[in-house]
């Protein structure tokens, strides 16, 4: 007999006793004779039994998982905010289930569904550009099941939210580009739904107005796909207006890696006749040429937050205790490199041509 098929049942066949009688004497219970006991245990460790976790986690409404629904996978800031949920999600011995939304509602609404069958303690999710409604999200909290929300988060629900301080993040980054004085700062970014647009696109803007500069419609570019060919093909656009820019903030790293190769591309340099900037300091960033600056947010540490997070919510429902949800922003760091500032100017005690302004 496999020990996989071992149950129970067949321990209490084999010693002439109930089933009830065998899972007392496991659990140590003090209403089981010494002797049973022993004899319980001795051919449970002979028979190598192991018990149903599931069963067990079912029978106490429990299962120790934690699920994640980000928007990619393959995605630096999200890699390493999934490695911040997992490791702290380990230290309390939970463990974590993973799926992907590719920015689709409908993915998000299913992955919602089977994560409820699948009995998860609780959700951590960041939401696609493309959810309308959170109703699958509060669904889930009337059923006892905590969600934290983390870098794409919405005011539609009360739940406790994990994000990086985006307009600040966007503030200095344009900041950056005035005080190397550009005066033309362009803006690529993404789907106009997200909080993370609207707030970067709020720091660019306020950015410009506390220094003067005029907000240009003209300069800002929306994306709904956030890639390299989209940043390269909207800085064309850019460059062949009228009103040429001479500084770009982006609002993702593969977008102005994209601007960075359009630039060049049409023969003009950088950062001399248009500066780049970008946001989430991928590590791409560092292999471009030139350099790309870029805005670094706190992903592991955002990671490591909400884990935390749906763990002490998960404990409060277990205990019948109330749930305070709390909001968490987490600062950004300005990272300098080349595409800003030029090599011959950045400081060469600086490692890999970068320094960091906090």
């Amino acid at each position: 007999m496999s020990k996989h098929n071992i149950s129970l049942k067949d321990i209490a066949r084999k010693l002439g006793v109930s089933i009830p009688t065998v899972s007392r004497a496991l659990n140590n219970k003090p209403d089981i004779g010494k002797e049973t006991k022993r004899k319980v245990i001795e051919l449970a460790k002979a028979l190598n039994y192991e018990p149903n976790q599931f069963a067990i986690n079912f029978k106490n409404q429990q299962s120790y998982i934690i699920g994640v629904i980000i928007p990619k996978i393959v995605h630096h800031f999200f890699s390493n905010v999934i490695s911040g949920i997992i490791t702290e999600a380990e230290k309390s011995g939970y463990s974590v289930m993973l799926f992907q939304s590719n920015e689709s509602y409908e993915s998000e609404l299913k992955s919602t569904q089977t994560f409820k069958r699948s009995m998860i303690d609780g959700l951590i999710i960041s939401l696609s550009d493309n959810t309308h409604n959170v109703d699958h999200l509060k669904n889930l909290q009337d059923h006892k099941i905590p969600v934290v929300l983390i870098d794409k988060v919405t005011d539609m629900m009360e739940a406790s939210k994990i994000v990086c301080n985006d307009y600040k993040g966007a503030y200095d980054a344009t900041q950056h580009l005035i005080s190397l004085g550009k005066r033309n700062i362009a803006h690529i970014t993404g789907a106009r739904k997200p909080t993370t647009t609207k707030e970067r696109y709020r720091g660019y803007k306020d950015a410009l107005i506390a220094n003067g500069l005029p907000v240009k419609e003209g300069l800002i570019k929306y994306c709904d796909l956030i890639s390299e060919d989209k940043g390269y093909y909207e800085m064309k656009n850019l460059i062949s207006q009228d009103d040429r820019p001479d500084g770009i903030f982006c609002a993702t790293d593969p977008t102005a890696i994209g601007a960075i190769n359009a630039i060049k591309d049409s023969g003009l340099q950088i950062p001399k006749d248009i500066a780049v900037i970008g946001f989430s300091n991928w590590n791409m960033a560092y292999i471009i040429d030139p350099p790309l600056s870029s805005v670094k947010q706190p992903d592991y540490e955002m990671g490591e937050k909400a884990s935390a997070l749906i763990i002490e919510e998960i404990q409060n429902i277990r205990n019948e205790q109330p749930i305070t949800f709390k909001t968490h922003v987490m600062e950004t760091s300005l990272i300098i490199r080349e595409s800003t500032v030029g090599k011959k100017d950045l400081n060469s005690r600086d490692v890999l041509n970068y320094k960091i302004i906090e």
